[in-house]
């Protein structure tokens, strides 16, 4: 006789879920995994349709502001309205950054 009586029998699927009640369903074909292959070059981002990193602009903040800000005028003339307002965000930048802002 058992010291403590738990719910259900030895035979219950419940209590050993590793018994099988019916039969396994059938196995899938292990179907081997390409490998990757290192030495091919990688697509640039002007072919994966990523922006690149805008370029950098020297001089001082409010040369670097004007520049952006003509840089935003050559976006908006071809069209790009994301990468005009990505230009005026660098220029309000530079014009925070000249006038001590940030």
């Amino acid at each position: 006789m058992r010291g403590v009586d738990f719910a259900g029998s030895e035979d219950d699927p419940q209590l050993h879920p590793r018994k099988s009640v019916g039969p396994m369903p059938p196995s899938r074909p292990r179907v081997p995994m390409p490998r990757p292959n290192f030495s091919k070059s990688r697509p640039t981002a002007a072919s994966a349709g990523v922006r690149p990193t805008p370029a950098r602009v020297n001089g001082s903040a409010l040369q670097k502001q004007s520049q952006w800000l003509a840089r935003a005028v050559d976006a908006e003339r071809a069209g790009d309205g994301v990468e005009a307002e990505l230009c005026r965000q660098y220029a309000e930048h530079w014009f925070r950054v000249s006038r001590g802002q940030e």
